[in-house]
C-alpha cells in the first residue's frame, strides 16, 4: 500500500470511528427514553477496501413489536373497563362488599317485621314508612348514577377520539417527511423511533396492525383491516351513538370493527343494542353493555314494588297492600309505593307528610310479601329465581360484583403478560449499557490505531520529502 493509500485508508477509519462514537454517545444519552431503540452504523467497503458508504439502522424485532402492539390493545382494553367496573362497584358499594342496596332493602324489611309486632306504634310506623322512602331513594340514586357513568363514559369516548384522531394526524406527518430524512442519516432513525411511540400510543386507543412501505412510511390498519393511515389520514367521529371514520369523501361506520383498546372498550360498555332497528338481544359478554343492563335490571326491580301478582309467583308487595281490608279512617287505602321505574319508584306522598297513615290490616301481608320466595326478577342481563324483594336486590348487586371482580382480576392478568412481553422487547431492541460502554472501549481502540497509522504514514512522508529535497 502507497503512503497516500495508508494515509486515505486511516483517515476513513478515522471518520468511521467518529460517526460511530456519535451513535453510541447518543444511544447512552437516550438509554432511559422507552422509545428510543439501539442505533447502530454500519459500513460498506468497497473491492480496494476503503468505506464508501455508511448506513445508519435501527435494532427491531418487527414480530415480537407486533405482539406488543396487540396486547397494549387488549390490556387498554381491560384497564377502562375494570376502571369503570370499579367506579360502579363505589357506586353500589360492591368495592367494599357492603352493597348500600342490600342494607337499605334489609333495613325496609326489619321495620315492616318492626311494625308487626307493634302496629299501633306510631314510632314504628314512622320509622318503615321512612325506611321505605330511603330504600326508594336507593334505588333512585343509584339509578341516577348510572346514568353519571354513562355520560363520564361518553366524555370519555369523545376525547379518545380526538387525541387518536391527532395521534394519526402526526404519524401521517412523519410518514411525509420520512422519505426525505431517509438520505440524513441518523435522523431518519430518530423520527422512526417517534413514530413508534406514536403507534403504541394509538394502541392504548384502537388496536392497530403495520405495514411498512419501501419507501420507509408505515401505513397503519385497523385489526380488521380498515386503513388509518396510509396515502393519508383518516380521522373518527363521534356522534353519540356510532364512532365513524372518515377517510376523503368517504365516512362508514366503525363500530363493529373496534374490538380492542380503550374506544372500543368504552363503546362497548355503553352500547345500547335495544335502541337499534330492529332491537339487538343482549350482549353475553358481562362487561358489554353495562348501562343497558343495570337501567333494565334498576327498573325491574322497582317495577316489582308496584305491579301486580305474576301468575305463578307469590301475592305481590302492592296487592298485598292494596286487597288488605278494611280501611280505618285516616288511613292509605292503597298504593304504598307509587311510580313505575328506577326514577319515579317512591313512598306514597301522603304517608310522608303524615296526612295519612300506614294500613294497619295489610301489615301482615306485606311482612308474607317482603319474604315470600318464588319470585322471579328477569332483566337484561340477569334471570333470578325462586328468590324474595330481598334476595332480588342481592341477586343484582351479587351480579356486578361478580363482573367487577373478574374484570379486575382479567386487567391484573393482561397487565402482568404486557409488562413481561414490553421488557422482553426493550431488552432485545433497546439500549443496553453495558454493551455501548464496551463498544466505546473498541471504538477508542480504533482510534487510536488510526491515528497512530495516519502518524507513521506523516513521519513516512515527511522523511521521503527530506530525501528528495
Amino acid at each position: 500500500m502507497s503512503i497516500f493509500g495508508a494515509l486515505n485508508s486511516a483517515t476513513a477509519g478515522l471518520r468511521t470511528v467518529q460517526a460511530n462514537v456519535k451513535v453510541v454517545s447518543d444511544n447512552i444519552a437516550r438509554s432511559d427514553d422507552p422509545a428510543r431503540s439501539r442505533h447502530t452504523l454500519s459500513q460498506t467497503i468497497d473491492y480496494s477496501g476503503f468505506v464508501v458508504t455508511a448506513q445508519y439502522r435501527r435494532e427491531t424485532d418487527t414480530a415480537l413489536q407486533a405482539q406488543v402492539q396487540d396486547l397494549t390493545a387488549r390490556d387498554s382494553g381491560m384497564q377502562t373497563r375494570s376502571s369503570y367496573m370499579q367506579k360502579l362497584g363505589d357506586l353500589m358499594g360492591t368495592s367494599a362488599g357492603n352493597p348500600t342496596l342490600n342494607s337499605y332493602a334489609a333495613d325496609f324489611s326489619n321495620a315492616l317485621k318492626t311494625l308487626e309486632t307493634s302496629p299501633e306504634s306510631e314510632v314504628a310506623s314512622y320509622q318503615f314508612v321512612q325506611a321505605a322512602d330511603t330504600f326508594a331513594r336507593e334505588i333512585q340514586r343509584v339509578s341516577q348514577g348510572v346514568e353519571d357513568l354513562n355520560r363520564e363514559m361518553g366524555r370519555n369516548l369523545e376525547s379518545s377520539v380526538n387525541e387518536v384522531n391527532s395521534l394519526l394526524t402526526q404519524v401521517d406527518r412523519i410518514n411525509r417527511d420520512i422519505v426525505s430524512l431517509q438520505t440524513q442519516g441518523a435522523a431518519a432513525n430518530e423520527v422512526s423511533d417517534k413514530r413508534d411511540q406514536l403507534i403504541r400510543q394509538i394502541n392504548e386507543y384502537v388496536g392497530v396492525r403495520t405495514v411498512e412501505r419501501p419507501d420507509g412510511r408505515v401505513a397503519l390498519f385497523t385489526q380488521s383491516g380498515l386503513a388509518l393511515v396510509d396515502s393519508q389520514a383518516a380521522q373518527f367521529s363521534f356522534d353519540g351513538g356510532n364512532i365513524n371514520l372518515s377517510d376523503g369523501n368517504k365516512v362508514q361506520s366503525v363500530t363493529d370493527h373496534l374490538k380492542t383498546g380503550k374506544i372500543g372498550a368504552l363503546f362497548e360498555m355503553r352500547r345500547d343494542g335495544s335502541t337499534m332497528d330492529p332491537p339487538k338481544p343482549v350482549s353475553s359478554d358481562p362487561s358489554a353493555e353495562v348501562i343497558r343492563k343495570l337501567r333494565s335490571q334498576l327498573d325491574a326491580y322497582a317495577n316489582m314494588f308496584v305491579a301486580k301478582t305474576k301468575p305463578g309467583e307469590p301475592t305481590s308487595f302492592a296487592d298485598a297492600y292494596d286487597n288488605a281490608g278494611p280501611v280505618k279512617d285516616g288511613e292509605l287505602p292503597e298504593h304504598f309505593f307509587i311510580g313505575t321505574d328506577r326514577f319515579t319508584l317512591a313512598v306514597h306522598p301522603s304517608l310522608l307528610d303524615n296526612s295519612k297513615s300506614v294500613k294497619n290490616a295489610a301489615i301482615g301481608d306485606m311482612v308474607v310479601a317482603m319474604n315470600k320466595v318464588g319470585r322471579t326478577l328477569t332483566a337484561d342481563g340477569l334471570t333470578a329465581t325462586d328468590t324474595s324483594y330481598v334476595g332480588a336486590a342481592s341477586a343484582i348487586t351479587g351480579n356486578w360484583m361478580t363482573i367487577g371482580k373478574t374484570a379486575q382480576d382479567n386487567a391484573d392478568t393482561t397487565k402482568a403478560s404486557r409488562d413481561l412481553l414490553t421488557e422482553r422487547f426493550h431488552n432485545t431492541t433497546g439500549v443496553n449499557i453495558d454493551e455501548e460502554i464496551a463498544l466505546l472501549q473498541q471504538l477508542q481502540t480504533s482510534y487510536a490505531a488510526s491515528a497512530r497509522v495516519m502518524q507513521v504514514a506523516t513521519t513516512m512522508y515527511d522523511t521521503l520529502e527530506a530525501i528528495v529535497k
